[in-house]
């Protein structure tokens, strides 16, 4: 699902009370949208939560997310949670130079 569409449903949730947080890989693309709340992982795409069957990261991303989205965060904040690929996949992707 797009990033603008993601943002949009995320209003409406949160117009029902309900705590809503996206994850994004662009945070100048997410900010355009102004979601409730976004987390910043600086994956490559594709493994935006982790690399294939690394669990532990996998579930540190998830959990980073869920206990954020339990928080008081100003409308539109995007935070960056800190996760970091350990070589330059992520930058080859952007300038499309990735295989």
């Amino acid at each position: 699902m797009c990033q603008q569409s993601v943002g949009l449903l995320q209003r409406i949730f949160d117009d029902h009370g309900l705590a809503t947080v996206s994850i994004t890989q662009v945070p100048e693309i997410t900010a355009l949208v102004k979601p409730s709340l976004a987390a910043f992982v600086a994956h490559p795409f594709g493994l935006t939560l982790g690399a294939v069957a690394d669990k532990n990261t996998q579930r540190a991303v998830i959990r980073r997310c869920l206990a954020e989205s339990t928080q008081e965060h100003p409308a539109g904040t995007i935070l960056d949670l800190g996760f970091r690929w350990p070589d330059d996949l992520r930058e080859r992707q952007l300038r499309k130079d990735a295989p």
